[in-house]
């Protein structure tokens, strides 16, 4: 990533910060409270034939998976929406990663839009939400942010993690043994089934509900995921995670994760657990989409400003990049 990427990237960390509740040391700018868990993930038989990538040979991978309760970076704030972020340890000690949300599409198709966005939703100081004026005129531009805005406010909040669809919104490129390449995006589908409340339903219960509800269900019984790519067809956009794809479109199971207890920062033996979507092993390649290669420069600086506290912050204002880039994991 060149040193321009950064600084769209630290202005995007920093306008994350003015949106969704400030800078708080020590913590991510979004998804702040968060807890781990360990598991199993399995290919299926059918995966191999998509991917040579070693995870999907269909022999038993480790795997961690952080939760959050909340898009917030305050991690003292209110649960509101749910997130699922795993991470693959591979046979040669390398790591690949699935980050995935709720939402189904992004909210714009480039970094700029979604700065202009952010900008546009950013809480007036005075009555600190945002300028419903200023929402509405950015919106009535720009009609594809809108709807998938309007898909957003259709969700439920949540009722478990393990009963929450969770979608990886970027397009891949999968390439098996004989070099045939199909392109897809990931999906994780609850074997519990998805079910929702309203979120006022949700806030009447403390702030750490869903991750005590669901260590009860693991004391019980592993929660079980099934992953799933959603195939592209002609004319589908590769490069577009705002723009939808036909629901007639085929899917096809490639694997089942068995998430089984939880686990620490401290037992994983990695302290900033930064889990990144373009962290990929052969077999799986990134498509032309420029949100999903922001991603990483996104979350480098955002790293930099959690682990280095303001002299983190400052260095990341300053250098439009992230100082800390060595020893981001």
């Amino acid at each position: 990533m060149v040193h321009s990427q950064y600084r769209i990237s630290t202005k995007l960390v920093e306008e994350l910060h003015q949106v969704f509740g400030g800078f708080h040391p020590g913590y991510r700018d979004v998804h702040a409270n968060g807890r781990y868990y360990a598991g199993t993930f399995r290919a299926t038989p059918e995966a191999k034939n998509l991917s040579r990538a070693v995870h999907l040979q269909g022999d038993p991978v480790p795997v961690t998976v952080r939760h959050s309760n909340s898009r917030s970076g305050n991690p003292m704030g209110p649960a509101t929406t749910a997130s699922m972020a795993v991470r693959f340890y591979l046979p040669d000690g390398t790591t690949t990663d699935l980050v995935s949300l709720p939402i189904s599409l992004f909210f714009a198709r480039t970094p700029e839009e979604t700065l202009g966005f952010l900008q546009a939703v950013r809480p007036d100081p005075a009555t600190g939400q945002p300028d419903p004026d200023k929402v509405t005129l950015f919106l009535e531009s720009r009609p594809w942010i809108a709807h998938a805005v309007q898909l957003a406010k259709g969700l439920s909040a949540t009722v478990s993690f393990a009963q929450t669809a969770f979608h990886m919104l970027h397009a891949f490129r999968f390439v098996n043994e004989d070099g045939h390449a199909t392109y897809a995006r990931y999906h994780w589908e609850p074997e519990a089934g998805v079910a929702g409340q309203t979120l006022e339903e949700l806030q009447k219960q403390p702030p750490s509900h869903l991750f005590d509800e669901y260590e009860l269900r693991l004391q019980k019984a592993p929660v079980v995921f099934n992953l799933v790519l959603q195939l592209a067809g002609d004319g589908d956009k590769l490069d577009d995670p705002n723009a939808p794809w036909p629901d007639d479109r085929r899917r096809v199971h490639i694997g089942r994760l068995e998430i089984t207890r939880p686990t620490t920062n401290e037992e994983i033996g990695d302290s900033v657990m930064m889990h990144d979507p373009t962290r990929l092993t052969d077999g799986i390649e990134p498509t032309d989409d420029p949100i999903l290669a922001a991603r990483r420069g996104i979350y480098e600086v955002s790293v930099a400003y959690r682990t280095g506290g303001w002299k983190g912050r400052q260095a990341a204002l300053e250098l439009g990049g992230c100082p800390f880039l060595g020893n981001a994991k």
